[in-house]
């Protein structure tokens, strides 16, 4: 298959996580048989790291650590295949603002002081575009935050690709945090602050944006380390969105596990997940202070983008709407060429999908998909 239509790496993107950290991850967990050479490579690519690392710390650590986080860092929330992306992208079209790449998302300890050897080595890995969606892939391009996560501290929803027996053990632990250690809660906010110091000071910005899936149902963290933080939730007809996600987890989930899962057990994973975090969005949006957060409807957000960027400004009332517009405008009609995925549904799914997600369609009032083909 042609190099933009697949990931085609015997390396996890796990390779990229410190030394101490992957022995962390790895600890009690069940590898498969098959897996033990991605196991090695992951093991020996971060151990090789290790020296880059360090050189980081030595060099840009203290310059880091100076580096002052926004009062009022903005959050965009939604569940995965919801718009996010498309979102997230327009938004760091702004000049303000700094945002993980996908770069720093997966080498997160080697950002500073390393990018000039394996930005090359990943670039050349890397597919030309995403196989879930077609979107253009590059190291510089932005990203959502969980696998840098994982990637620096073992506190990561993002687990879940190399150990799928594991992820509602992990989404209890590092999304609801329910067993209030206080370790682990003071571990993650540090980790994080980190991961947003080093990209402000990486961009050389003042504000940062974020875009990440798994914090939908992390409301209560995410106010508790910012409270004065700025929430833009985009959601999606779910009946898209459970195809679409499907589609990313078959296509990625192969070269990142270290263990087997069906076809079946990706499914029920789907639609499980789906009602945890979207019912954490829910149950917790209430906490968020008046002012602060903004709902987007994707489909209308689709049909424009730059007068919902500029509705989404206004109403959380983020300064510099007015220098960013015309890159708004340029991205905008830069994507016009772009051609979305189209999907086919059997009766019996859809009405499987609407059976497990109805809380959510009926809120927002969604039916069929205009252009879905039921076969």
């Amino acid at each position: 298959m042609p190099k933009d239509k697949q990931f085609n790496v015997a390396l996890s993107t796990i390779a990229g996580s410190s030394f101490p950290n992957i022995l962390k991850v790895f600890k009690g967990q069940n590898i498969h048989s098959g897996y033990s050479a991605r196991k090695f490579n992951a093991y020996a690519i971060s151990l090789l790291n290790e020296p880059l690392r360090w050189w980081e710390e030595i060099r840009y650590g203290n310059a880091v650590n100076k580096t002052t986080i926004p009062d009022s860092p903005v959050f965009i929330l939604g569940h995965w295949r919801s718009g996010t992306t498309l979102l997230h992208n327009m938004l760091c079209e702004d000049p303000q603002f700094a945002y993980i790449t996908t770069y720093q998302g997966v080498f997160p300890n080697q950002l500073l002081g390393s990018k000039w050897l394996l930005r090359n080595i990943m670039k050349a890995m890397m597919p030309d575009k995403r196989p879930s969606d077609n979107m253009a892939l590059s190291p510089e391009f932005p990203q959502e935050e969980e696998f840098a996560f994982g990637n620096t501290c073992p506190y990561s929803l993002y687990n879940f690709w190399y150990f799928p027996d594991k992820t509602f053990e992990f989404y209890n632990k590092y999304i609801r945090f329910a067993d209030n250690n206080l370790k682990v809660r003071a571990g993650w906010i540090s980790s994080y602050k980190k991961m947003m110091r080093k990209s402000l000071y990486y961009h050389d910005k003042k504000q940062f944006i974020s875009k990440n899936p798994p914090h939908t149902g992390r409301i209560k963290i995410l106010l508790e380390a910012f409270p004065n933080a700025k929430f833009i939730y985009i959601y999606r007809n779910p009946i898209t969105v459970f195809e679409s996600t499907k589609k990313l987890i078959t296509s990625t989930i192969p070269t990142l596990t270290f263990q087997n899962i069906s076809e079946t057990e990706i499914e029920q994973l789907i639609f499980q997940l789906y009602k945890e975090i979207v019912g954490d969005y829910e149950a917790t949006k209430h906490l968020i202070p008046k002012g602060n957060l903004v709902e987007v409807k994707f489909e209308d957000f689709e049909k424009d983008t730059v007068g919902g960027l500029k509705n989404i400004y206004n109403t959380l009332s983020i300064n510099g709407y007015q220098n960013a517009e015309k890159h708004f405008i340029a991205y905008a009609n830069a994507q016009k060429k772009y051609q979305k995925n189209t999907y086919s549904f059997s009766r019996q799914k859809v009405e499987e999908i609407k059976q497990h997600w109805n809380f959510s369609i009926k809120q927002y009032g969604y039916e069929l998909p205009e252009g879905m083909v039921l076969v």
